[in-house]
């Protein structure tokens, strides 16, 4: 069983978010439109109506790059926080150009903010203790 509370098994699991993402944004046509101009020869145009979709591939960097530092810094993570920002994750990255995707982003990002103060506060704790 993946044991959440140790930030290589979120840092791995975002990657594979990540993959995922990538994959969609490039087999998915909505994202822009190539065609061949007269003047220039290829053309593409990036479609973007809104501000949503990245939003939500900056709030998957974002914990990808802040799970990666917790693991660096053997920061130990709340399992519960853990699993409710991948929770949060996977229908932020799914609902792309939907309405829903920027509350499930704002909520994973929330969850991300708390489970990095709760390994801050866990490690500044053990060092406390260690040295009584």
């Amino acid at each position: 069983m993946i044991d959440f509370e140790k930030p290589r098994n979120s840092f791995l699991f975002t990657l594979l978010l990540i993959l995922f993402t990538i994959t969609y944004a490039v087999f998915d046509d909505r994202w822009g439109n190539f065609g061949i101009n007269k003047t220039v020869g290829n053309a593409w145009d990036l479609n973007f109506t809104s501000i949503i979709p990245v939003l939500s591939v900056l709030v998957l960097l974002i914990s990808f790059l802040s799970y990666g530092i917790m693991w660096f810094f053997d920061l130990k993570l709340n399992k519960t926080f853990a699993l409710f920002n991948l929770a949060f994750l996977i229908p932020s990255v799914g609902m792309m150009g939907s309405g829903l995707q920027f509350g499930y982003s704002l909520f994973a990002l929330l969850m991300l903010a708390i489970n990095i103060a709760y390994g801050i506060r866990t490690k500044k704790y053990d060092k406390k203790q260690n040295l009584q």
